[in-house]
């Protein structure tokens, strides 16, 4: 099956590009939003390690935690509210 998007057609197990999204930071506090298909994890040019806690789109009111994360990471993820963490900043993508 292939999809129609953005004027081409993208086969069922090519990538689809993003079409929009917005930043977070933790200090913005908790954000909730339609759905996404993915974050990306701002690097925050020290190398540190940090942990995100979100709501997963599969499980209203369940908070999950990921560690150990690292800057510039993409992370393929629905969700549907970013609830705290420590990351330098987080771009939410559709």
């Amino acid at each position: 099956m292939d999809i129609r998007a953005f004027g081409s057609v993208y086969g069922q197990t090519a990538s689809l590009p993003y079409a929009s999204g917005f930043a977070w930071a933790p200090a913005d506090g908790r954000k909730n939003f339609a759905t996404c298909r993915a974050i990306f994890i701002e690097d925050d040019g020290g190398g540190t390690k940090g942990y995100l806690t979100v709501e997963l789109s599969d499980a209203p009111g369940q908070h999950s935690t990921a560690t150990n994360l690292t800057g510039n990471s993409l992370i393929p993820i629905a969700c549907t509210a970013m609830i705290s963490g420590n990351v330098n900043g987080v771009f939410v993508l559709y």
